[in-house]
């Protein structure tokens, strides 16, 4: 459920970016392609119209009638309206005379709503195209053509005019406009599948990594759960081992060998500043080094020091009771409360009383330190 109301975030997020991009950039793209498709329009017209009235002109100084030469260039523009640029011949006063649409000759340009322009003048596409817009906007109905431009024939009083066809690039505009939104839908439905994909993807490999990672985790907690249990067990075990041999018979007691004995303290010379006290092994918790200093720490959590290294005390101690964490600190299978994970194999253990330093045993120790428990 979760997925999916990302991919539904992240689905929502792309369509709003792309249609504030289609949003700011179509209007961009459709003036510039426009702009340049009206550039090429007029150069040609404009040469149309120059090679025509260059032609026209040199008939008219052969003495060619006028009314010949009129009648050859209305067969010459013929149904050419329906391009984006075509031609007609007008006179000085205005009058049509020779057009596309034959319906239109002998139409004064001055009745009509074309824009005239000045006399061999040529227009911008960049005013084109505003003159064009601006009718779209404002919902002009009369569009037809637009005279960009004009050239005179000579010895004569024709005039030959450059029309564009307002509709066609009007159609050309909204072509183009519909052409670069399906792009722009296209192109954000391609990314937004790709994303989807690679989001996808991702996600897959991590909660693969996810899960890989729950299962250590769920390992190690069983781990230290068997740990902790047997650490219970062995201290409950030890203590009925103690119970059992406060109930032995004092002749049982008095025939333990002497290398044990020797072997295994039953109490550890310390100082409490000048005084020297005798503590039991049993009464221990843990023993520790700090700045060369020997500490030994009760059950109470009294603390006192020794002139002995942690050496030469370890080798005096039982070690089913005692057990050597790392350099620094022994400590007492009874004063271990908890033992938990400390990074990836290493062993962290909380004491009671409260160790005053962090016990933390070693990758290398761990297999040992699970055998002493018995595990």
């Amino acid at each position: 459920m979760k997925n999916y109301r990302i991919y539904s975030y992240i689905t929502l997020g792309f369509a709003l970016f792309f249609f504030v991009i289609s949003l700011f950039s179509t209007p961009y793209f459709v003036r510039h392609t426009i702009k340049s498709s009206l550039e090429n329009d007029i150069a040609a017209g404009k040469q149309e119209a120059s090679q025509m009235a260059l032609l026209s002109g040199e008939l008219l100084n052969k003495n060619v009638d006028k009314q010949f030469v009129i009648e050859s260039i209305q067969k010459a523009i013929a149904n050419t309206n329906n391009e984006n640029v075509f031609l007609s011949v007008i006179d000085w006063s205005g009058k049509v005379v020779s057009y596309p649409d034959v319906t239109n000759i002998g139409i004064s340009t001055s009745d009509s709503s074309n824009e005239v322009a000045t006399m061999e003048s040529l227009i911008t596409p960049d005013e084109l195209y505003e003159i064009i817009t601006s009718k779209l906007l404002e919902g002009n109905q009369n569009i037809g053509s637009n005279i960009i431009y004009i050239k005179s024939i000579p010895n004569s009083d024709l005039i030959v005019a450059t029309h564009i066809n307002e509709k066609k690039i009007q159609e050309k505009i909204d072509r183009t406009r519909n052409q670069f939104n399906i792009a722009f839908l296209i192109l954000g439905l391609l990314t937004l599948l790709f994303t989807l994909s690679i989001i996808r993807y991702l996600s897959s490999f991590y909660e693969k990594l996810l899960d890989q990672k729950t299962i250590k985790i769920e390992d190690s907690v069983l781990s230290l759960s068997k740990l902790n249990s047997s650490l219970d067990a062995y201290q409950k075990n030890l203590l009925e081992l103690k119970k059992s041999q406060v109930q032995l018979p004092e002749e049982q007691t008095q025939e333990t060998p002497v290398q044990n004995i020797e072997k295994s303290k039953q109490r550890l010379l310390t100082y409490v500043r000048n005084e020297l006290v005798s503590i039991p092994t049993e009464d221990i918790a843990y023993i520790y080094v700090d700045n060369t200093i020997t500490y030994v720490i009760r059950k109470d959590g009294k603390r006192s020091t020794t002139n002995d290294s942690l050496d030469q005390i370890f080798s005096s101690l039982d070690e089913q009771l005692f057990f050597r964490a790392n350099r620094q600190i022994i400590v007492a299978i009874h004063a271990i409360e908890t033992i938990t994970k400390f990074g990836n194999s290493a062993l962290k253990i909380q004491t009671d009383p409260e160790s005053e330093v962090e016990i933390v045993i070693g990758k290398n120790k761990a297999a040992s330190f699970k055998q002493w428990l018995d595990l």
